[in-house]
C-alpha cells in the first residue's frame, strides 16, 4: 500500500499542475509539457504495479482512484475555487513529496548519491522557461509561486549534485597523489639499503695452487 501511494504522488502532483490552466483557458502552451509528464507518470506506474508485488486489487483501487479523481477535477463540476485551492497546494505537495526530502538526505550523508549533474541541470532550465512563459503569457501569481519554489529547491539539488562530483574528483586525485608518494618512497628506501656481497670466487682462467 506504501509503494502505491508513492508511486501515484507524482501523479497527483502533475495533475495539480495541469488542472488549473487547463481550466482558466490558458493557451496549450501554457500547459502542453505537463500533459507529456501525466501521460508518463500513468505508463511508470502501471510499470510499477506490472513488476514489483503489488496485489491485484490494490493496483486496481488504486487506478480506479486516480482515473475518478482525475475525470472529476477535468470535469466542468469542480469549482473554481476548488482547483485554486488544489494549486495553491501543489507547492507543499511538490516540496514535501519529493525535493525536501532528497535535498536533507543529501545535506545529512554530506553528498549527493548518484543524482545525475544533468537531470539536476534540465530541471532548472525547464523551471526557468516556464518561469518566463508564465510572466509572459499569463501572468498567473499561483503557478509563478509553484515554479519558483520548484526552481529554489531544484537550484539547491543542483549544486548538491555538482557538489558531489567535485568532492569524487578530489578524493581522486588524492588517491592518486597519495599512491604516487608511497612509489616514489619506496624507492628511495630500496635505493638506501646496503648491497650484500658474496664470497669472491677464483678468477677466470686461474687455476687453484697445487697441493
Amino acid at each position: 500500500m506504501h509503494q502505491s501511494a508513492s508511486s501515484t504522488n507524482p501523479q497527483l502532483a502533475v495533475i495539480l499542475l495541469l488542472l488549473p490552466p487547463r481550466m482558466q483557458g490558458y493557451g496549450f502552451n501554457t500547459y502542453g509539457e505537463v500533459v507529456a509528464c501525466w501521460l508518463q507518470d500513468i505508463i511508470l506506474i502501471a510499470l510499477v504495479f506490472r513488476f514489483s508485488s503489488t496485489r491485484k486489487w490494490v493496483a486496481a483501487a488504486t487506478a480506479i482512484a486516480v482515473a475518478l479523481g482525475c475525470g472529476w477535477l477535468l470535469s466542468p463540476f469542480c469549482p473554481l475555487h476548488v482547483l485554486a485551492v488544489l494549486q495553491a497546494s501543489h507547492i507543499i505537495t511538490m516540496a514535501v513529496g519529493s525535493r525536501l526530502p532528497q535535498i536533507v538526505l543529501n545535506m545529512r550523508r554530506g553528498n549527493a548519491g548518484v543524482l545525475s549533474v544533468m537531470t539536476c541541470l534540465l530541471n532548472v532550465a525547464g523551471n526557468t522557461a516556464r518561469i518566463f512563459t508564465t510572466v509572459v503569457l499569463t501572468g498567473d501569481m499561483l503557478l509563478m509561486a509553484g515554479y519558483l519554489s520548484q526552481g529554489t529547491l531544484n537550484t539547491i539539488l543542483l549544486c548538491q549534485s555538482i557538489g558531489t562530483v567535485r568532492q569524487k574528483r578530489r578524493a581522486a586525485a588524492s588517491s592518486g597523489s597519495s599512491g604516487a608518494v608511497s612509489q616514489q618512497q619506496k624507492q628511495q628506501h630500496e635505493a638506501m639499503q646496503p648491497v650484500h656481497m658474496g664470497p669472491a670466487g677464483p678468477e677466470p682462467g686461474s687455476s687453484s695452487p697445487a697441493s
